[in-house]
């Protein structure tokens, strides 16, 4: 079957086909055999902030204050204009593609950290459904603080952590969840995960799992926390029967027994 390869054409057969399965992405990069960069702009007028991303969508440009302090957002406006002239390739762009203003409109400004806090410059999650940012802030950490409360020692410790959930559209910050005297690796999100409305979120000092889920009028409900006890009745289970932890040590040894068994008998095969 002839197919023709215009942007119009293509984007007709994108309505009215559904490709593949699996050859969505392939389908997708095809416009950009008709939708390349014509023109680079360099010494472009930008604020003095510290830029982060765009989100999946495209809708919003993320950045931060430089002092880590404040939230700022920008939606991507492009840059128009037009020529009468017919060899329009000749012509210099106009004075106001030097300006980060022709191509972004700052949304708002919303402070999230406190004097005490920064912002975490590397962790963003962007829930596209609902337009809902994540951002984290905490304080510095201490390499030096005691393990108390079921602690890990050797694991540093932050004194305050808080991830923000804010809605994207308007800067209203719908929620926040706090850990103090915790540690949790936001750096790149290595220690928070998102899949669907679910968030997960590894606290390294105590060794649990924090899994919350963010609601449509974005609330962050807690769901359940994995560490210690899996279940919610598992702490009152071992504390009415004397025999329970016994029993659970006994298996986890033989857990640990039948694990090295295996690796070692399997390294002479």
């Amino acid at each position: 079957m002839f197919r023709r390869n215009n942007v119009t054409a293509r984007i007709f057969e994108r309505q009215i086909r559904t490709p593949a399965p699996g050859t969505s992405i392939h389908c997708a990069r095809r416009f950009y055999e008709n939708l390349v960069p014509s023109c680079t702009i360099y010494d472009v007028e930008c604020p003095d902030h510290s830029f982060r991303k765009f989100t999946d969508d495209g809708q919003y440009l993320i950045s931060f204050s430089r002092n880590h302090q404040d939230l700022i957002v920008y939606r991507p406006t492009w840059l128009t204009f037009s020529c009468k002239d017919e060899d329009c390739d000749t012509h210099d762009l106009p004075l106001k593609s030097k300006r980060f203003e022709s191509f972004f409109t700052q949304l708002y400004c919303v402070p999230l950290a406190s004097s005490s806090e920064f912002i975490c410059k590397d962790f963003f999650l962007y829930i596209e459904s609902n337009q809902f940012g994540l951002f984290a802030t905490s304080t510095t950490q201490s390499h030096d603080a005691p393990a108390a409360g079921g602690a890990i020692p050797g694991i540093p410790c932050i004194e305050k952590i808080t991830f923000h959930l804010l809605r994207l559209e308007d800067g209203v910050i719908l929620d926040e969840r706090v850990f103090r005297n915790d540690y949790v690796n936001v750096a790149h999100s290595m220690g928070v995960f998102l899949y669907d409305d679910l968030l997960a979120i590894v606290s390294l000092r105590y060794q649990t799992i924090h899994i919350l889920q963010i609601r449509d009028s974005g609330n962050l409900v807690d769901v359940r926390a994995i560490g210690e006890f899996c279940r919610e009745d598992d702490e009152l289970f071992l504390n009415s029967n004397p025999l329970a932890s016994i029993i659970v040590v006994c298996l986890s040894l033989c857990l640990f027994s039948f694990f090295f068994c295996e690796s070692y008998l399997s390294s002479f095969f």
